[in-house]
């Protein structure tokens, strides 16, 4: 149950924390990452001082910055491969076979083949729908790296036997710690300071809290002694991008034409699909 749990929260947490991005585009996205990450840490914090779980371990840390490894390099192609839902996409789909590989081989997790396979097809063609012709697949390195990145970093929690409490509050850390200092560095290449007006940033703060939580999720999602296991906990979480296209439709008016929200509307069928067959795979 606890596993069904986290992936219905993660779901929701990552498919909404990026809303203030949405919803304040002037902002810049560098400082949304930093302002993010405190609000995370701070998130993590007070969970620390309820479980008593204060504690650096470097695993957690390192996990973290990771982590924020992905995150700039997926913010890099946004500008630099000028494609925002292509970038998403991409790094997507590649957390999601790296994911699912990964804990089929690397942690012998069992899952019905006949079931899982045609399951993670059905969650990439349903990812891809939307994004019509692809074009110069290899050329975008930057999203196509971020999603490794995504599909790996939690490796080394997974075979360092931490708990999950024992875990949060150091990633939380190296998350922290990496984004401010990459905002800095940003900011002093640049030479120019970013606008950091109070609503959007109070918002994006709360977004961090908000992906802590989601990241809770995950530990929960993924556990050895849950339901799913790494190989389909991590996979299921990918539903995020569901809820996302749902906060595009309804909160931006997004998919506005006929055309757009048929496709839409098959690709949620199409990777739904999926997540039950990945369901179906662990039964």
């Amino acid at each position: 149950m606890l596993s069904i749990i986290g992936v219905l929260m993660g779901v929701f947490a990552f498919g909404t924390y990026m809303v203030p991005l949405k919803k304040y585009p002037n902002y810049s996205s560098w400082a949304f990452l930093a302002v993010m990450s405190v609000g995370a840490i701070v998130c993590s914090s007070v969970i620390a001082c309820i479980t008593g779980q204060f504690n650096l371990q470097p695993v957690g840390v390192v996990c973290g910055l990771l982590w924020v490894i992905g995150g700039a390099l997926c913010f890099w192609a946004v500008q630099a491969e000028a494609d925002l839902a292509g970038t998403g996409l991409r790094s997507m789909s590649v957390s999601i076979l790296l994911s699912f590989i990964t804990g089929v081989t690397l942690f012998a997790e069992h899952t019905l083949l006949y079931f899982s396979i045609p399951a993670i097809a059905c969650m990439l063609v349903g990812i891809w729908i939307p994004a019509g012709r692809v074009k110069h697949l290899w050329k975008n390195w930057r999203s196509l790296l971020s999603g490794v990145v995504f599909g790996s970093y939690l490796i080394p929690y997974k075979l360092s036997n931490l708990g999950d409490m024992e875990f949060l509050f150091p990633f939380s850390v190296g998350v922290c710690v990496g984004s401010v200092a990459l905002f800095a560095v940003l900011t002093l290449k640049r030479g120019k300071r970013y606008d950091m007006p109070v609503v959007p940033t109070l918002f994006s703060f709360g977004a961090g809290a908000l992906w802590m939580l989601g990241t809770l999720a995950i530990f929960w999602a993924i556990a050895d002694d849950g339901m799913f296991g790494y190989a389909v906990g991590y996979p299921l979480l990918q539903l995020n991008l569901v809820v996302n296209q749902l906060w595009g439709v309804f909160a931006f008016g997004e998919y506005a034409t006929r055309t757009e929200r048929i496709k839409l509307a098959v690709s949620t069928v199409v990777i739904l699909s999926g997540a039950v067959l990945l369901t179906l795979s662990k039964m």
